[in-house]
């Protein structure tokens, strides 16, 4: 059997390396992408799935705050209703779930999909059609692009690709396998573990990053590296895209647009690289994390050059004060809140304690901590968390799991909660074993 801490040690080591954390939430205004017109593109028509239509929210209550129904939404999988027992698997129930949307506070539940699998978020942009929600759907190997218009209900299949459910059987469908750029016009997909560019309106596809499975896994599986978690700048002119090995990982920058050379092995590259996961503020400004390794702290990083070097880096967290010292805490997944504030999640090491969220302002270091699971022995962990930037609001996924003793057990789900940073107050929202996957602005926010 497996200790509780390890397995769980391993998988939110593999979701920071391939998974998004919460960079959803520019405001963005564009012209309709040119998507819609591809060629090879078809069309389906289904309800209307604009949020709001319902008063209550999922656990019948009336919304005590219309300012988060108003500005966000938030996308999540909700698995099949069926009878749960302790032997259930949750993470291959969610693959099987649908898309539903509601109102930042839970309010206004609204299905998306209608009996598609491994659907994962592509994307959200307001557009002269309306709020317009990109997202994938597939099987074990082949995914389709949708783009689908929130306010009348119509969707269009974009293209298909040779995609991979990463964490099936053993997580959630944590990585995104595809991202559509700002302006709708290209999309980052994640076919069998390499990222390809493609144009939505050419439909023209061109190779960026190339793993080297599965040969790899013939000769030795401790050289494998593959990756995924494609995550465009606001302007559209970069592209931070994930890389996974075996004991390590992080995100390289990239102008997709550009040839470039394929990076491989360890050590330094022409293409910046960080050892951990990024969250852009600016297309000049990010806020990056170190994975789990020493310093394991928050930076800062700048283009255009982007360099992030760990022993020259200061950690604004103070996670790793000292270089030659454990660290305090593993700084796990960090998101701006607005210009000056940054969240960022964290598990501390020593001494033991609760997995955190918390809140740094920038200019003055001060820190201060919105939610955090009750301790270490009580078998939940805060998992990953979602940023509506500029509105304070924090949704974020808390893992609760059985387990007896240091044996693992296999029950395990998902519980969401909505954070309001100005007053600190929290408010569950959603259905037991609901699982978020984005949150986003609502199109009538100002």
């Amino acid at each position: 059997m497996i200790s509780a801490r390890i397995l769980f040690g391993f998988v939110v080591l593999g979701a920071l390396l391939l998974v998004a954390c919460g960079g959803e939430g520019e405001d963005v205004v564009q012209p309709s992408p040119a998507a819609s017109a591809t060629p090879s593109a078809t069309r389906e028509t289904t309800p209307s799935a604009t949020p709001g239509a319902s008063p209550t929210t999922a656990t019948g209550t009336t919304p005590s705050d219309a300012q988060a129904a108003e500005v966000g939404w938030v996308f999540f999988l909700r698995p099949p209703e069926e009878p749960w027992t302790p032997e259930t698997d949750y993470w291959e129930q969610l693959g099987r779930g649908d898309l539903w949307m509601a109102n930042a506070d839970g309010s206004g539940e609204q299905q998306i999909t209608f009996g598609k699998t491994n659907v994962t978020f592509a994307g959200f942009l307001t557009t002269e059609d309306g709020p317009v929600l990109y997202y994938t759907s597939g099987d074990e190997t082949t995914f389709d692009l949708w783009r689908k218009v929130l306010e009348t209900g119509a969707e269009t299949k974009l293209l298909s690709f040779n995609g991979y459910p990463y964490w099936r059987g053993g997580g959630p469908i944590w990585p995104a396998l595809a991202a559509v750029s700002p302006d709708g016009r290209y999309a980052a997909l994640v076919e069998v573990r390499d990222v390809v560019l493609a144009d939505l309106a050419s439909g023209e596809r061109r190779t960026l990053f190339q793993s080297n499975h599965p040969e790899c896994e013939e000769i030795n599986i401790v050289s494998c590296f593959s990756y995924g978690r494609p995550q465009w700048s606001p302007d559209g002119s970069l592209l931070a895209v994930g890389r996974g090995e075996w004991e390590s990982g992080g995100e390289f920058i990239v102008d997709p647009f550009e040839p470039f050379a394929q990076p491989s092995g360890y050590g330094p590259f022409d293409i910046p690289y960080v050892q951990g996961q990024i969250d852009w503020r600016t297309s000049d400004e990010a806020c990056a994390t170190a994975a789990g390794l020493d310093p394991s702290g928050l930076y800062l990083i700048q283009g255009p050059d982007w360099a992030f070097d760990r022993e020259q880096a200061e950690d604004i967290s103070g996670y790793c004060p000292d270089l030659g010292r454990r660290c305090h805490g593993w700084v796990g997944g960090c998101a701006w809140l607005d210009d000056t504030r940054i969240a960022f999640r964290v598990n501390p090491f020593a001494p033991s304690g609760p997995t955190r969220i918390e809140v740094i302002d920038v200019d003055t270091r001060e820190i201060r901590t919105l939610a955090q699971s009750a301790d270490e022995a009580s078998d939940t962990y805060l998992i990953d968390m979602f940023v509506l930037r500029g509105r304070g609001l924090i949704i974020y996924n808390r893992l609760h799991y059985v387990a007896h003793g240091d044996v693992y057990h296999r029950e395990q789900f998902t519980t969401a909660a909505l954070i309001r940073v100005a007053d600190g107050s929290h408010q569950p929202i959603l259905r037991e074993r609901d699982h978020v996957i984005a949150l986003v602005p609502a199109a009538r926010a100002e």
